[in-house]
């Protein structure tokens, strides 16, 4: 490999990783990421993957940039799409854009140790940060498991009306927490509860999107929560992981199946 092209390609993945601990540091500390990193981070990743990129066309390589404006294409609406679908972040999309703007595809130097099919790199680092939070779901029903057999499955007091299904997943995806605990937005509400001629009725919802009035809530005993972990701390999870594993969910399912 051209010693220049070598230099540039280690700068993208070191740029990458340190916008994504900063990035991740802020969503952790104050919930929300300052656009001032999305500002740095797109232009420095563009500068640089783009001079690599044409010193590689100038070299023959003409389909460098196909490859590019095929990763930015797919991940924008990627990201778009999650996003408005209340499943990511506004900063969730933004370090996945910028993050195939500078790396579109893996670095040729990456030791990548398990097989990969995703070639699109940071979509690979999406499907490697999604196993890693889907984790969270096993340690969230086996705390709840030991509680509903101390509370003697007397654990949804109050939502007789609500279908088992979404009794299941709220029992997998939160825990019951004092109400004030939500207001650090350490705890997102996974229930809303309406007050009609003076009589307040909860409801369980699968979306962590607050409903109804939360001083309600803030009013109540224990209510239903989720631990809001910032998802951009496993997406920096999986940018490592793909970085020198490759594909972990894909890996991890074709074992499982070849079994």
């Amino acid at each position: 490999m051209n010693e220049l092209i070598y230099i540039i390609e280690v700068l993208r993945v070191l740029v990458s990783l340190f916008f994504f601990l900063i990035s991740s540091w802020y969503d952790y500390k104050f919930r929300e990421v300052p656009n001032e990193v999305w500002i740095l981070f797109a232009p420095i990743g563009l500068a640089l993957t783009f001079t690599q990129y044409y010193i590689e066309y100038t070299l023959g390589e003409t389909h460098v940039f196909s490859y590019w404006f095929l990763s930015v294409g797919v991940i924008t609406a990627v990201s778009f799409l999650l996003f408005y679908a209340g499943f990511f972040g506004g900063a969730d999309a933004k370090a996945l854009i910028c993050l195939s703007i500078t790396l579109p595809y893996h670095p040729t130097f990456s030791p990548i140790c398990l097989s990969t099919k995703i070639i699109i790199f940071p979509l690979a680092v999406l499907v490697n940060a999604i196993f890693a939070s889907s984790l969270l779901v096993l340690f969230i029903t086996g705390y709840n498991l030991i509680r509903y057999i101390h509370d003697r499955g007397d654990m949804f007091r109050g939502f007789k009306h609500e279908p088992s299904w979404r009794k299941i997943i709220v029992f997998m995806t939160g825990i019951k927490v004092r109400p004030e605990k939500i207001k650090n937005a350490h705890y997102l509400p996974l229930e809303y509860h309406v007050e009609k001629s003076g009589c307040i009725t909860r409801h369980l919802k699968v979306s962590p999107k607050i409903e109804g009035d939360i001083r309600i809530i803030e009013s109540s005993g224990e209510v239903w929560a989720t631990p809001g972990l910032p998802f951009l701390i496993f997406i920096t999870a999986g940018f490592i992981v793909a970085l020198f594993l490759g594909d972990f969910a894909d890996w991890l399912l074709e074992s499982l199946f070849s079994l």
